[in-house]
């Protein structure tokens, strides 16, 4: 009697431990499909900015000859929603200090007026998806001269 007491004792132990290893293969898997699919979400979201890049240089272009631009204000308002609903956000670069984290430097400008390392113009947004930087700002950052 008490070997078969044992015996069962062995049996279920074996059979908890097989039930963990799947329930770490399924969390693992369903880990890894999540992964996967916010990694395309990430690229479509991608391809989706530049197109919303590329109307609001457009509507830029129109309001300088002075054109209606209220479709386009429409039309760019109804992306940011989409931006906003996907927890995009644009990163705030110029007049902020120079974070490598979030920022790429293309340019310095001597400019005695700011902090050296300042961001006095962005050359191209940038923008962080669930905390995550998505796309750096490429930016212009001041240098003091040096006089000698």
């Amino acid at each position: 009697m008490a070997t078969t007491i044992d015996e069962l004792n062995d049996l279920l132990e074996k059979e908890k431990q097989k039930s963990l290893r799947l329930l770490a293969d399924y969390q693992n898997l369903e880990k890894q499909t999540i992964d996967r699919i916010n990694a395309r979400s990430d690229k479509i979201i991608l391809d989706f900015l530049i197109v919303y890049e590329d109307f609001i240089r457009a509507k830029d272009a129109y309001e300088k000859e002075g054109g209606n631009v209220d479709s386009l204000n429409s039309i760019i308002k109804n992306m940011e929603t989409i931006l906003d609903r996907y927890e995009v956000k644009p990163i705030e670069a110029e007049g902020k200090k120079l974070d490598p984290k979030l920022h790429e430097v293309v340019q310095e400008i001597v400019n005695n007026d700011h902090e050296e390392g300042t961001i006095v113009k962005e050359i191209a947004k940038g923008y962080i998806i669930r905390d995550e930087v998505m796309k750096y700002s490429k930016v212009c950052v001041s240098k003091k001269l040096i006089k000698k």
